[in-house]
């Protein structure tokens, strides 16, 4: 399987490296967004009861695009931190991402492109269970990672959607804490810091614009290991702009997520959700 792996790796650098010989001087488009959104409940006498909360949330989005002829590179990195305070409580992350994204391709035939994809995840900060007493630490930066390389072809009929399907597609999931690699983490052997998939691989994103300052667009990642074809992991992300003017906006996320891998107390895997409805500053340049 490793063997498998290095392979697919191989390829895709050989593949690159064939593409960007064949045209490096395509023009380049870059640009992104940065966002800070703040949410405050202040509560004196209140009847109703309720607690005082704080929270804030920082994300920046950057993106680095070349196209020339048949050649396109397409590189996105997406940084997400959250801080919630609320009542007595000490305060605790709400959000945390890191997502680097780089998409190479060159165009087979109309809307259809050979393409490789990188895809990389960990997050900045650790991350506690506080339903235990004490408070037990499940993540921190690298614990876990996760990349993946796949191989295959992109159907693009438009530029408001495409999908990458892949045959080829490579998955290392890394637990460098050495506490958590101990009891066998996301699904890494007990006292390992790696671990190595061979699968296929579905990428997919839609984008619309709904009406005037609404816009909409939902991702759908798919993979399935060739060891455990049973199991399908599933990271589903949507998200709902709403633009106030050029700078104040109102974002509605929801993320799904399914890994057969994450296991919970009872040691059984079980669908995640994240919903966050803001309200912040946007600045896109």
């Amino acid at each position: 399987m490793k063997t498998l792996l290095i392979r697919v790796c191989a390829l895709l650098i050989m593949m690159s490296q064939s593409l960007v010989s064949q045209d490096a001087t395509g023009s380049w488009k870059t640009g992104g967004a940065l966002g800070l959104n703040f949410n405050q409940v202040g509560l004196k006498n209140w009847s109703g009861g309720g607690e005082n909360s704080l929270a804030v949330n920082g994300l920046v989005n950057l993106f680095a695009n070349m196209k020339k002829d048949k050649i396109s590179w397409d590189n996105t990195l997406e940084l997400g931190y959250g801080l919630v305070k609320q009542g007595d409580l000490g305060v605790r992350k709400s959000d945390d991402k890191i997502v680097l994204t780089s998409k190479f391709g060159r165009e087979a035939i109309q809307h259809w492109s050979y393409t490789g994809l990188l895809d990389f995840r960990t997050q900045f900060a650790n991350g506690f269970d506080y339903k235990t007493t004490p408070k037990s630490k499940i993540s921190e930066f690298m614990s876990p990672a996760y990349l993946m390389l796949s191989l295959g072809a992109e159907f693009k009929p438009t530029d408001n959607f495409f999908a990458l399907i892949s045959p080829m597609t490579g998955k290392m999931t890394f637990v460098l804490d050495d506490t958590l690699s101990h009891y066998g983490a996301y699904g890494v052997d007990p006292g390992k810091t790696i671990r190595s998939e061979l699968g296929w691989n579905i990428n997919s994103v839609y984008k619309r614009k709904l009406m005037e300052n609404t816009d909409f667009q939902t991702k759908l990642n798919l993979f399935s290991s060739y060891e455990d074809l049973k199991h399908i992991d599933v990271n589903w992300e949507n998200m709902l702009l709403l633009k106030v003017n050029k700078y104040i906006t109102s974002t509605v996320s929801t993320n799904v997520i399914y890994d057969y891998d994450i296991k919970d107390t009872d040691g059984k895997a079980k669908w995640q959700l994240k919903e966050v409805i803001a309200v912040g500053f946007l600045y896109n340049f």
